[in-house]
């Protein structure tokens, strides 16, 4: 009954007044940070939660007032001591063995210092792949003598790795079942459901690695970062809305219960507890762990000093209404996202602060930290209003608060990729053309439009080859018959910036016809640019029409497909220049884009280039890439392959 609701809300009201009133304490927070309810309790838990129940959130509440949302003091911190860097780590680095290789490549990451994890790594010699439920280790260089000298079956479902010298860390989901016991209780209980396991392994004997430590986080993986000697998972799953119960993580069979869970002070139609979990690679530390009520979160960005996790904002519903609509007279946009931010140093972490911006983003390049600063570009779709669709940037303080803005930019279009480098920010939205705008942060108080470049099609991806030209990988387009747009094969390009008021394209390169593609669209890790060597090599799914000879209609072709990497050298000045390309796959259409042969990642041991699929590694001069040096089978299943 609609009378009883203001009772039921009750706990909650006066947990809010009591956190305003500063009568709670936040541990590992800021004294004036209470953007989000701390829950320490079981029962606490529960109470929250019995507000969010299923006809609640299918839109038939038995009678809740969803009007809880109170003005909470702003929060000053003071700027992080360090900003975070705006460009990727080298791509390359040296062996720490003279049986390696001298130079090698490294993951292609957003932020230097902060490695990112992914299905492969290697350290010079030696490739570590997760490949199917199995984690293989190639002795690959020199790569005529090329081997797999361990295949070693993983429990559950293998998603990433991390690598830290002669420590491997492999992430993988599991149902698995521990027993605890909790607080207050001499009864031990069972703890069974889905969780994502930390496998350190120590890899000194390549052939023989062994398990040191296992670290368990509730919920399936999401992804992670390292940082230092410290890892960061972020793992997810859906509350248990009826029963639900602190968090707990385990270090081996040891449980370690979560002290805290951070809530919204406003309710949600939906909600995912996220954990972030941090231990170190290295020695016998404690693992440490938040956990978080939040919503579907599809964007995680971490700098050295933060982490932020955002996503896109959900409205109550009563019945068939929105709660909380704005007035008539609001001109902020319905859409909205929310970010998080997470303070985090040598494992420790805390949360620090919670903010709101018109819009969604697109990805983790939509986010940059700099000067302790957020800097954060979104697409608003608003077709209730004229302005429909548009594209905005924003600039955050650290207490989350915007202090600057430039909004309604590209109107109709959305962002098709972003790149921060610095006091620039290089936006690419797309319609019908490509613009790429140039935009001023210098100011973080009053961003600024510099410049725009029109060509057609658009990129997925930037990536900055120096300071003054910036790489774009994306689609081509063209017309179709009834005056629409669509995209046809991939499209490199190369924009010298030197100019920020008049952008200007070198050049561009269109490979292959529609239904090409490339893992660099969706996959950041999966391009590789070294400047010194002078390559850049690009992962293919190439489609290429065979007219067919004579038929009395014109257009008639065939199709073939073409599976392998394209290399490229870079003149700044002229644009591309192909060096070669690696064949890898079968050349049938039955090669699916996710399936065997598709080269996925990229990367070189000296003046070798290794193309890695889900089904082999092959290894070819970079000096001559007709000569295949190497060709690996490794194990692999036909499931679709996971990005993140």
């Amino acid at each position: 009954m609609i009378p009883q609701a203001p009772m039921r809300s009750l706990f909650l009201a006066v947990i809010l007044i009591a956190v305003c009133a500063g009568l709670f304490q936040v541990s590992g927070t800021d004294a004036s940070a209470p953007g989000m309810l701390e829950i320490t309790t079981d029962e606490d838990l529960k109470e929250y939660m019995k507000n969010v129940t299923s006809e609640y959130r299918y839109g038939y509440s038995n009678g809740m007032y969803y009007d809880m949302a109170m003005a909470v003091p702003e929060m000053v911190l003071a700027p992080a001591p360090m900003a975070a860097k705006e460009m990727g780590a080298p791509a390359t680095t040296s062996a720490g063995s003279d049986k390696g290789a001298s130079d090698f490549s490294t993951t292609n990451i957003q932020v230097a210092g902060v490695d990112e994890a992914d299905f492969v790594k290697n350290d010079g010699k030696y490739i570590y792949i997760k490949s199917g439920d199995t984690l293989t280790i190639v002795d690959a260089f020199p790569p005529q003598q090329g081997k797999i000298v361990t295949e070693l079956p993983v429990k559950g479902s293998v998603s990433e790795l991390f690598l830290a010298g002669d420590r491997l860390v492999v992430f993988t989901d599991t149902n698995d079942e521990h027993w605890y016991t909790p607080k207050g209780s001499a009864v031990p209980i069972p703890d069974y459901s889905r969780k994502t396991q930390a496998v350190i392994y120590d890899i000194s004997d390549r052939k023989s690695p062994k398990e040191v430590r296992t670290i368990s986080a509730p919920g399936t993986y999401y992804n992670a970062r390292m940082i230092g000697d410290y890892v960061y998972v972020l793992t997810k799953e859906t509350p248990d809305y009826h029963n639900p119960r602190m968090p707990i993580i385990y270090d081996g069979t040891e449980p370690i219960e979560i002290s805290s869970i951070w809530c919204p002070p406003s309710l949600m139609n939906e909600y995912q507890m996220h954990t972030l979990t941090s231990f170190p690679v290295t020695g016998s530390g404690q693992p440490k762990a938040e956990s978080f009520l939040l919503g579907y979160s599809n964007t995680l960005y971490v700098s050295p000093q933060n982490v932020y996790v955002a996503y896109e904002k959900q409205r109550p519903w009563y019945g068939w209404y929105l709660t909380d609509e704005k007035s008539a007279e609001s001109k902020e946009p319905e859409q909205e996202s929310v970010i998080h931010r997470f303070a985090i140093k040598d494992g420790d972490i805390a949360y620090k602060a919670t903010g709101t911006v018109p819009g969604y983003l697109l990805n983790q390049f939509s986010l940059d930290e700099n000067r302790g600063n957020l800097r954060v570009a979104t697409t608003v779709s608003d077709f209730a209003s004229d302005a429909r669709q548009y594209s905005n940037v924003y600039v955050f303080d650290p207490s989350l608060k915007i202090i600057g803005r430039l909004e309604h930019l590209a109107p109709d279009e959305r962002i098709y990729s972003a790149r921060f480098m610095g006091d620039l920010l290089y936006l690419v939205t797309f319609k019908q053309t490509d613009p790429l705008f140039v935009i001023d942060l210098s100011n973080p108080y009053q961003p600024g439009l510099l410049g725009e470049l029109k060509i057609p099609g658009y990129s997925d991806y930037l990536h900055p080859y120096d300071e003054t030209h910036l790489i774009g990988i994306g689609k081509d387009t063209m017309e179709n018959e009834w005056g629409g747009i669509v995209p046809t094969g991939v499209k490199i390009a190369l924009f010298d910036v030197s100019n920020v008021n008049n952008p200007r394209l070198v050049e561009s390169i269109v490979i292959g016809e529609k239904g090409s593609d490339s893992a660099v669209l969706s996959d950041h890790r999966a391009f590789l640019l070294d400047k010194e060597k002078n390559i850049m090599a690009i992962p293919i799914r190439e489609v290429v029409h065979i007219p067919v000879q004579g038929s009395t209609y014109e257009g008639s072709h065939t199709e073939e497909t073409w599976q392998g990497t394209y290399v490229f050298g870079i003149n700044p000045d002229t644009g591309f220049t192909e060096k070669g390309r690696v064949k890898q796959g079968t050349g049938s259409s039955d090669d699916e884009w996710w399936y065997g042969s598709t080269v996925l990642r990229s990367l070189f041991m000296d003046d070798v280039l290794y193309t890695i699929s889900r089904d082999r590694i092959v290894g070819s001069d970079l000096k001559d890439l007709t000569k295949r040096l190497m060709d690996i089978g490794i194990k692999h299943d036909d499931r679709p392959f996971r990005y993140y």
